[in-house]
């Protein structure tokens, strides 16, 4: 119940950018939203105790108009991201780990809805990005798109504001798919090494670059590098092999997980910085959203009974046997017989 008389942050300066403006939804954006001001809350508890990467966010722009930007430009501004954050041109192994090493607050939940995705914003408050992926798709190619197109929000479209994500929400939204497969798969090594155009020569590279087939297939279609004509044929036999619901290798590729808030978490607990019950009433969060929002077990907030606390073993210091030394008895050994 803490949460509740925790003074709330204004965020009406600022944009929330949602995959999905839709009035059905409204209720999941709604809960979307709250539990993303959940992250903030834990991010500015755990920021007492422990420094977070600093905010690693280049303003790319450099205060263009996001309507002026063009198809090309999203190669551009994704290859000057990379290198700001050297990265090369080759495939990326953990992406969330490179969003979080940049300072953005990632955590996860069940958002309750696969149109959502994920929600993100820049906080006015703290001056840091949070974002929140979903997890009810549970594929690792799915997640890493996610979340490769919340941080195009958080690069291209920091000061975008609440109307004007109104008025271009469809034109934001493309915006940030555009960057996202510009960021993945650049135009040179990936256009490379795609051999042929066709499916089962798209799903061979799949487990390098741990991006989806569908996603390939849009990318060929930004680079010019097949036609609209063909383009719709491949999406044909996309479906008609059932691959919307699941592709080949997504049971195999693994899930990428933010590490951050979790391990501060830990770290802070297990080296007796703050208690399990503290952390609780510092965010005034419950155990069971803490736990959702940061990975950690569900039983992790959970009291031990006393007779069960294990005490940890000490090294012993032979100085402190010196009094037993000199004062004890020494027992002679009888005479060895010849």
């Amino acid at each position: 119940m803490g949460w509740f008389f925790k003074p709330l942050v204004q965020q009406e300066g600022t944009a929330v950018f949602y995959r999905s403006l839709v009035s059905e939804l409204e209720l999941m954006r709604n809960k979307a939203r709250a539990r993303l001001g959940f992250v903030e809350a834990i991010e500015e508890t755990l920021s007492q105790y422990v420094d977070l990467p600093e905010v690693d966010v280049p303003d790319l722009l450099e205060g263009r108009d996001y309507r002026t930007l063009r198809r090309e430009d999203f190669d551009f501004y994704a290859a000057a991201l990379r290198d700001h954050w050297d990265l090369g041109d080759g495939p990326i192994e953990d992406l969330l780990l490179v969003i979080e090493n940049a300072g953005i607050v990632v955590a996860e939940d069940e958002i309750g809805s696969v149109k959502l995705d994920g929600v993100s914003w820049w906080s006015l408050a703290t001056g840091r990005p949070y974002m929140l992926v979903a997890q009810d798709k549970n594929v690792a190619v799915r997640r890493r798109l996610d979340a490769a197109h919340e941080m195009a929000h958080v690069v291209l479209h920091r000061y975008v504001g609440p109307e004007d994500l109104k008025r271009d929400f469809r034109l934001i939204e493309e915006q940030a798919m555009a960057f996202a497969g510009a960021f993945l798969l650049p135009a040179e090594t990936f256009g490379d090494e795609v051999y042929s155009h066709s499916l089962e020569a798209l799903v061979a590279l799949k487990s390098k670059w741990k991006v989806s087939v569908g996603a390939m297939i849009k990318r060929l279609g930004h680079l010019g590098s097949i036609s609209e004509h063909y383009e719709r044929r491949l999406w044909q036999y996309y479906s008609y092999r059932k691959w919307r619901a699941r592709e080949p290798l997504d049971d195999i590729i693994t899930v990428e997980q933010p590490q951050n808030l979790r391990s501060s978490i830990e770290m802070l607990v297990e080296d007796d910085f703050i208690s399990r019950g503290e952390l609780l009433r510092e965010t005034g969060l419950s155990a069971q959203d803490l736990c959702s929002l940061t990975g950690l077990p569900t039983d992790f907030f959970d009291a031990a009974p006393a007779n069960l606390v294990r005490l940890r073993p000490s090294v012993k210091r032979w100085e402190d046997d010196d009094e037993n030394l000199t004062s004890g008895i020494i027992v002679p050994f009888g005479e060895r017989r010849k």
